[in-house]
């Protein structure tokens, strides 16, 4: 089908497609001063720390596992699992996969690196919660 100007259907589709495409952009690159922007997300809270007591209290930031299990004993449970950096492609670094040891009664301890499987494991952090069950909710 060929219109009156010697185009094609085709050729007017794509010149329709470029005219949309063009106004997107344009639409995309405008600026919004009506809206103002959003502030800042407050930072967390601060994790409680475990109390004096607590089996939980002698557990530092960079221990291993070995270390973790002399001073707190067995965990209740222990659950592997990745993090969003074992989805990126051709990344080999460290922190693709994460430990958590479950304390009934106590809370988490978290591990960086599959725990128990080597020596590259050490405690991220130690989340104090009395109401844990021992287990993954």
């Amino acid at each position: 089908m060929r219109r009156m100007d010697g185009r094609g259907l085709s050729e007017l589709v794509a010149e329709l497609l470029a005219a949309l495409l063009v106004l997107a952009v344009a639409a995309g690159c405008a600026t919004q001063s009506a809206s103002p922007r959003p502030e800042a997300a407050a930072p967390a809270p601060a994790a409680t720390p475990p109390p004096a007591g607590s089996k939980l209290a002698g557990i530092r930031e960079g221990m291993t596992p070995e270390q973790v299990q002399k001073i707190a004993g067995a965990p209740g449970s222990i659950k592997p699992y990745i993090t969003g950096k074992a989805f990126i492609p051709w990344y080999f670094g460290p922190d693709r996969e994460r430990t958590a040891y479950y304390y009934k009664g106590q809370g988490r301890v978290i591990f960086s690196g599959p725990a128990g499987f080597g020596t590259d494991s050490h405690v991220l952090r130690v989340e104090y919660d009395p109401s844990d069950p021992g287990s993954p909710r």
